[in-house]
């Protein structure tokens, strides 16, 4: 899947041309910050520089997502726990992912795939809108300014991206299909997010409010720097996710549970795990 350079934070800080007309940091942190919800134990610092602006890319083309279909299936809960003990029988989409030291390694792929979104979903999950998920993700190696982490709601119209950076960033990300566009929904420089090597539980857990919608809370290390209010509720895969065909990282330790009855594409029901 075809996507924009991924950028953090800071790059989309240092890419005025891209953001709107020149501003001040502080009108800058004050945009970033609207909309969303920090809490009281959150962390937030920003570097003393911030990583260097990326060139931008070809819009992401559509890969056509297996749609849900009627087919009967037992209700929920439904949850999944892999610590990659037992190879990639539980994952899809994800043809240069391997098994290295009982973790799952992505990347590097391929420089044919420079300019792909990759990601590793979830068969077993199904197709969901209420969850948690989390992952335990270590950067490896590559340019460190490009966002990894978690994908959610992937469907034939639109997906998030949940990401994190060894500069201690954290981006929330929506792509929509249909008008071929990215869009930066919100993000923060968090000092709970752990840099260098070191691994980062991350999770999502995504609940729906009074009006039917979804509430996307993104926690990092055990804090909720960010809640993402009143997404549109559509179920769809979840998985995880990076940019940049010369980066490189491992997961372990993924664990997913919803109370609802996921809905499975034909021939997406047969899963291990």
């Amino acid at each position: 899947m075809r996507r924009r350079w991924l950028v953090s934070v800071a790059i989309a800080l240092g890419a005025c041309s891209i953001l709107g007309p020149t501003q001040s940091a502080e009108e800058l942190a004050a945009t970033m910050v609207a909309g969303t919800q920090a809490s009281t134990g959150a962390e937030e610092q920003s570097p003393t520089q911030p990583p260097p602006t990326d060139p931008p890319t070809a819009v992401p083309t559509n890969t056509p997502i297996p749609e849900p279909t009627d087919t009967p299936l037992p209700e929920g809960p439904v949850s999944v726990e892999d610590d990659f003990s037992g190879g990639l029988n539980n994952w899809f989409d994800c043809e240069h992912c391997k098994i290295e030291n009982g973790k799952l390694q992505m990347g590097p792929f391929p420089v044919a795939f420079a300019y792909e979104q990759q990601w590793a979903l979830c068969g077993p999950c199904g197709m969901v809108t209420t969850f948690h998920l989390a992952v335990d993700v270590s950067f490896v190696g590559g340019p460190s300014e490009r966002g990894f982490g978690l994908v959610l709601g992937l469907n034939n119209e639109e997906f998030y991206t949940y990401e994190v950076t060894p500069w201690q960033t954290l981006d929330f990300w929506h792509y929509d299909y249909e008008v071929a566009e990215w869009n930066w929904v919100n993000g923060m420089f968090v000092g709970s997010v752990r840099t260098g090597n070191q691994a980062n539980r991350i999770e999502v857990e995504a609940a729906e409010n009074a009006s039917g919608r979804i509430d996307y809370s993104l926690i990092v290390n055990g804090r909720t720097p960010i809640v993402i209010f009143n997404r549109q509720a559509d179920p769809g895969w979840v998985g995880m996710t990076l940019y940049g065909h010369a980066v490189e990282l491992l997961f372990d330790n993924f664990t997913f549970e919803t109370e609802e009855t996921p809905v499975f594409p034909a021939g997406r029901d047969t899963f291990s795990g």
